[in-house]
């Protein structure tokens, strides 16, 4: 089961073989779903999972300053102007506003600012500074991603995109423990939320390992990045 390729439907279904529920039953299918989105957003809560980094992106317009990003970004992490090759540095709508009081300076936008949430859509919105002038350039950008709510319509859709395969099984376990929670087997819910909290501690050692052999540095003052340092030599104490 966690080497294979599962959709929403196949989760629930597993999970309501396992409570002893009809699998095509519309009421039975429903409840494992709301079950399923509150499994899936305790086991998004447990870490930052290797699997929820995701990288988006959006082709600039001409003199357009604002732009939506993908509908699951929960984190902007960082941008970059692909087309141009060059990094954009993220700072604060206010130090936008200070820079461009009317938001009337064009050019190679080089700065990104987090408006907030668009009020219609509920997706996360960005400014760019200074305006586009063209409407070519590709902006990519790398996020943190949320699990959002799944509905009937997303049932034939693999689960993939937001649980890791190696975590998957751990869904059904979590599922069928709220189901026979609610049906009175608290002996049998037990022994579910036992098998899913080993499954989930699985993945968590693999999340710990997923860097590899990769090594860490600190940067200095003046890169970009945060957790700078800086080094000075003292006078003489070179030769």
């Amino acid at each position: 089961m966690g080497g294979s390729t599962l959709t929403n439907l196949q989760v629930m279904q597993i999970a309501l073989r396992r409570v002893g529920l009809a699998t095509t039953s519309t009421t039975f299918k429903d409840g494992a779903r709301d079950y399923l989105n509150i499994v899936s957003k305790d086991i998004a809560a447990r870490a930052k999972w290797f699997w929820l980094f995701k990288e988006g992106n959006f082709t600039c317009v001409q003199d357009q300053r604002s732009y939506s990003l993908a509908s699951d970004v929960a984190e902007p992490l960082s941008f970059r102007n692909h087309t141009e090759n060059h990094i954009m540095v993220v700072w604060s709508s206010q130090d936008l506003d200070a820079s461009d009081p009317d938001h009337s300076v064009t050019g190679d936008s080089r700065f990104v600012s987090i408006n907030g949430i668009d009020s219609s859509t509920g997706y996360v919105t960005v400014s760019l500074y200074p305006l586009p002038d063209n409407s070519t350039d590709v902006v990519k950008y790398r996020y943190y991603a949320f699990i959002p709510d799944f509905d009937s319509d997303d049932d034939g859709n693999s689960l993939d995109t937001y649980v890791h395969p190696i975590v998957q099984p751990a869904i059904v376990f979590g599922i069928s423990a709220l189901y026979k929670e609610e049906k009175g087997d608290d002996q049998g819910a037990m022994v579910d939320k036992a098998e899913m909290e080993r499954i989930i501690q699985r993945g968590l050692t693999q999340n710990r390992q997923i860097d590899g052999n990769r090594s860490f540095r600190m940067r200095r003052r003046d890169d970009l990045a945060p957790g700078r340092f800086s080094f000075q030599p003292v006078e003489g104490s070179l030769s």
